[in-house]
């Protein structure tokens, strides 16, 4: 049965490391391509850098919620299609930002990433080739509060810290054949779960007034849950009277990455803001069912973002996300308006991210778009 569950990993490895992209992620920052490092008085500054919540300058208590809606996720392979049939709907942000006498708290609930996929998936490993109808469910969510303080007009500090919640769940019903003939019929199912303590320091300097440069470091350093459990029921064509089960449990998070982000904001001229961010994804590994380790490459994701201020009761923005891997390029372009009335704003806008394969059949093309929204109300 060993060589029958190589087969199925072909199909749950490939799906697995093609979920984990740069979806929209934040309020501003998510219609300017994810770019936020060096941004200022954004409730997104909670996943950025929480030193921008220190220059916030008013003292009323705001709230944000923000979203995407009729998203459309699609994995294809030449030989594959994971695209659900309906359009889902996923939260990014929900925060509070409370002023107080020593700086700025928030409170916040995201979702950087919210999957759900289903559909057929053909593989061919020797002489067995294996045709799987499969869904997968998969959501990442960080709660927290964030706390940033300025020091005079040049200097400000931030920490954000909580709880990161990982989920997976995949079913796979396959039939494996062999020379053209039924070789067995295959159910697996496969649970995830990850939970730990994430902690976001991070400085924006001001060297000139309209000159803004952040750094962030983000790292879990307490691991409180990682438990996978394998299912697979296997019955073969030769004994038709028997099913085959097995469960495995095993912790698949062996070392989880940290990121390094460098930023700057630019006020420019015409009431136009420019930021750019560089930020370092470290090397990481994951545990399969069997001990092995599989390691993901460190890699380098580069951001940059627009917004023109000109207009008193309406602000267009725009970003763009790349990212390099050995097997993939990542895209991700957004884009919105934001309709301001005070210190309130509304942005409606979207976004499209594509990952591309370096090689013809490599691994799957993963794509995604939707209409995104988000509100922040100051009282």
């Amino acid at each position: 049965m060993r060589l029958l569950f190589a087969v199925l990993v072909t199909v749950f490895s490939s799906v697995s490391h093609a979920i984990y992209f740069p979806l929209p992620a934040g309020h501003r920052e998510a219609f300017m391509g994810n770019v936020g490092g060096a941004m200022e008085a954004s409730p997104g500054n909670a996943l950025y850098n929480p030193a921008g919540l220190g220059f916030r300058s008013t003292n009323k208590l705001s709230l944000s919620v923000s979203g995407t809606a009729l998203t459309s996720h699609e994995m294809k392979s030449e030989k594959s299609d994971l695209s659900p049939s309906d359009y889902s709907v996923r939260p990014l942000m929900a925060a509070g930002i409370y002023p107080t006498s020593m700086g700025t708290v928030a409170v916040f609930v995201a979702s950087p990433m919210m999957l759900s996929l289903g559909g057929f998936v053909d593989t061919q490993d020797g002489v067995y080739s294996t045709s799987s109808l499969s869904s997968m469910d998969s959501q990442l969510l960080k709660v927290g509060a964030a706390f940033g303080s300025s020091h005079g007009d040049s200097f400000s500090w931030g920490i954000s810290s909580g709880v990161q919640l990982g989920n997976s769940k995949t079913h796979t019903y396959s039939k494996v054949r062999t020379g053209g003939n039924l070789y067995a019929s295959v159910f697996a199912e496969t649970e995830s779960k990850m939970k730990g303590v994430f902690v976001l320091p991070g400085v924006q300097v001001k060297p000139m007034a309209n000159w803004t440069v952040g750094f962030s470091a983000q790292f879990i350093p307490v691991m409180l849950e990682s438990k996978s459990v394998e299912y697979t029921a296997v019955h073969y064509a030769a004994t038709p009277n028997t099913v085959n089960e097995e469960t495995d449990s095993f912790t698949p998070v062996n070392e989880s990455p940290y990121y390094l982000r460098f930023a700057n904001g630019f006020n420019l001229m015409a009431g136009n803001d420019v930021f750019v961010d560089v930020t370092y994804s470290s090397e990481s590994s994951m545990n399969d069912s069997d001990g092995k380790v599989e390691t993901d490459e460190a890699f380098f994701m580069y951001s940059i973002g627009w917004r023109n201020k000109s207009f008193e009761s309406w602000q267009p923005m725009a970003g763009y996300n790349y990212s390099a891997l050995e097997s993939a390029t990542n895209h991700l372009s957004s884009a919105g308006v934001a309709f301001v009335r005070g210190r309130s704003e509304l942005i409606l806008g979207g976004y499209y991210m594509a990952s591309v394969p370096k090689e013809a059949n490599s691994r799957f093309e993963y794509s995604s778009y939707g209409f995104m929204f988000s509100s922040n109300v100051a009282y």
